[in-house]
C-alpha cells in the first residue's frame, strides 16, 4: 500500500536517521501487498476492471472522465468495499556465516470495510449536446491494516546456529483521498471528451514493533511515524463510439506532491533511540496512460478489455538533500531497478431483461496487475492475478451492482528476520515463498432524479436564460 513506501522516507532524512531505512523496507514488504492505482465501482470490478471504453456510470471519473457525457439524468452514487487479505510466508530459511536456520511458516490476515466512492452528477444541454458536471470523492488508498506474526528459527543441522524467536507487529491507519471536479461533453454523437481536476489528500499513522530472542539475548525495535501528503493532477479522457464498438483513451498526469512526516525510533540496540522533528519534502507521482476497447456482438452482450501503463520508475523523492533527492520511492535506488508496469483487464457482460421491466446483469472478468515491487535478493517481481464475478439489479431510477473478486500472487522473496540488520545497510538473509490471497466484495448504489428541474437550474447558473 502507499503508506508503507511513503513511510520509508523517514529513514533518509538526515545523517541521524539514515540507519532507519531498512525498518521502512521491512514495513513496506510486509504491509503493502497490492499497489495498483485503480478506479472504483462494482460494475467495473465485475468486468475485471475493464471499464475505460465503457465508463457509462458515475464511477467513470475514476476510469475515463469522458464517459460521464453518457449520463442523461442527475444522479447520486455510493460505492463500498469489503476486503480480506491473507499473506503467507512459507519455507523461509535464514542463512549466515556458519549457520542455516529453518523459519516456521506464518500467515497474516486483515479484514476491513471502506467507503470507496461518492458522487453527485448533473447533466445539462449546451449547443444541443450533453454537458455533464460532477463532484466526487474517491478513497484512492485505504491505509487501515494490521499485520501480526510470530516466527521460530530452528537449526537445520547440528551446530548451524542459535535458534531465534521473532514477533513482529505492523499497525497502520488513515487514508489517501481524491477530491475531483469533472466536466464531460458530447462533442459529437461519436466523440466524448472529459477532464477531471483532482486534489490528493492523505493523512495516516504507522506503528511497528519487532522483538527477537535468541538464547539469553532479547532485541527490540519500535518505529512510529505520522504522514501527510498533498498534491494535484488532471485526468484527460476520450471515448470514440460506433454502433457496436467503442474505443477509450485516458491519461492521468503526473504531479509533485508535498510530503510531511515525523518519526520516532525506540530500540535497545547500541545505536540508540531517535525522535525526529517534522520534515517536509517532495514526491513525484507518476503519470499513467490507458486504452480500452469494448464490443457489443448483440444487444445484450458486452465484451471489453483494457491496458494501462504506469511509469512507476519515475516515482522519486525531490529534496534539497543530495542523499535523498532522486531516490526511488520503491527501492531507494537511483538507477532503474523499479519497473514500469502494464496492467491488463478483460470482462464480459450479459443483460437479462425481466417481465417487470428490470435489468439483471451477469458479469465476469480477469486481470493481471504487475506491482512496482522487485525483491532485492531474489529479483522476482510481485504480480497479482484476479478473477471476478458480478451482478446487480436496475429498475426505474434505482440501480444496485455487486462484484466479488478473488486475487492471488506467489513469488520467492526475502525478509529482514534479523533485527540487528534493521539498523544496517546489509541485505536480508532470509528467503522463502510469499503467497498472497485476497477476497474482495464491492457494492455500488445509484439513484437518478428527474432531469428537467436540475437542467433548468444549471442552465440558469452556467449558461444563462
Amino acid at each position: 500500500m502507499l503508506l508503507a513506501r511513503l513511510a520509508l522516507l523517514a529513514g533518509w532524512a538526515g545523517v541521524a536517521m539514515k540507519a532507519q531505512s531498512p525498518i521502512g523496507t521491512l514495513i513496506a514488504e510486509q504491509s503493502r501487498t497490492s499497489f495498483t492505482v485503480e478506479g472504483a465501482g462494482a460494475r467495473a470490478m465485475g468486468l475485471g476492471g475493464a471499464f475505460i471504453a465503457v465508463a457509462d456510470d458515475a464511477t467513470a471519473v475514476s476510469f475515463n472522465p469522458a464517459g460521464l457525457a453518457q449520463l442523461l439524468q442527475p444522479e447520486v452514487s455510493f460505492v463500498g468495499r469489503g476486503l480480506q487479505r491473507n499473506v503467507g510466508y512459507q519455507d523461509f530459511e535464514t542463512t549466515g556465516t556458519g549457520r542455516i536456520l529453518a523459519v516456521s511458516d506464518a500467515l497474516t490476515s486483515s479484514t476491513r470495510f471502506d467507503p470507496l466512492f461518492a458522487s453527485a452528477t448533473a447533466p445539462l444541454r449546451l449547443g444541443g449536446r450533453n454537458l455533464v458536471l460532477q463532484l466526487s470523492i474517491q478513497r484512492a488508498f485505504a491505509l487501515n491494516e494490521d499485520s501480526d506474526r510470530t516466527l521460530q528459527e530452528s537449526p537445520v543441522t547440528s551446530g548451524s546456529g542459535v535458534p531465534g524467536h521473532l514477533t513482529q507487529s505492523i499497525n497502520q491507519s488513515g487514508q489517501i483521498d481524491l477530491y475531483s471536479f469533472a466536466v464531460a461533453y458530447e462533442a459529437s454523437p461519436r466523440m466524448l471528451l472529459g477532464v477531471a481536476f483532482n486534489q490528493w489528500r492523505g493523512r495516516w499513522g504507522l506503528d511497528s514493533s519487532s522483538l527477537r530472542t535468541a538464547g539469553t539475548t532479547t532485541t527490540t525495535v519500535a518505529f512510529r511515524q505520522f504522514n501527510a501528503m498533498d498534491g494535484n493532477n488532471v485526468n484527460l479522457g476520450l471515448i470514440w463510439r460506433w454502433p457496436t464498438w467503442s474505443l477509450g483513451l485516458v491519461h492521468r498526469t503526473g504531479f509533485h506532491a508535498d510530503y510531511t512526516f515525523s518519526t520516532a525510533l525506540t530500540t535497545n540496540l547500541p545505536r540508540g533511540n531517535t525522535r525526529g522533528t517534522p520534515v517536509t519534502t517532495g514526491l513525484h507521482w507518476p503519470s499513467s496512460t490507458g486504452i480500452g476497447l469494448a464490443y457489443r456482438p448483440a444487444e445484450r452482450w458486452l465484451l471489453t478489455s483494457d491496458l494501462n501503463h504506469t511509469l512507476w520508475s519515475t516515482t522519486r523523492y525531490m529534496s534539497g538533500s543530495p542523499f535523498l533527492n532522486g531516490q526511488s520511492f520503491f527501492d531507494f535506488d537511483k538507477g532503474n531497478r523499479t519497473p514500469d508496469a502494464t496492467t491488463a483487464h478483460l470482462g464480459v457482460e450479459y443483460l437479462q431483461i425481466t417481465d417487470l421491466d428490470s435489468v439483471i446483469p451477469f458479469r465476469a472478468g480477469l486481470s493481471r496487475e504487475p506491482q512496482p515491487v522487485v525483491d532485492g535478493v531474489t529479483g522476482e517481481q510481485r504480480v497479482m492475478y484476479r478473477v471476478s464475478l458480478g451482478s446487480g439489479f436496475k429498475r426505474g431510477n434505482t440501480g444496485v451492482d455487486v462484484a466479488y473478486r478473488y486475487g492471488w500472487a506467489k513469488r520467492r522473496a526475502s525478509q529482514f528476520l534479523e533485527i540487528d540488520q534493521l539498523l544496517s545497510r546489509v541485505p536480508a538473509t532470509s528467503v522463502g515463498v510469499e503467497r498472497i490471497r485476497e477476497h474482495r466484495l464491492d457494492v455500488s448504489f445509484i439513484y437518478k432524479f428527474d432531469r428537467d428541474p436540475v437542467d433548468r437550474a444549471l442552465r440558469f447558473l452556467f449558461v444563462g436564460d
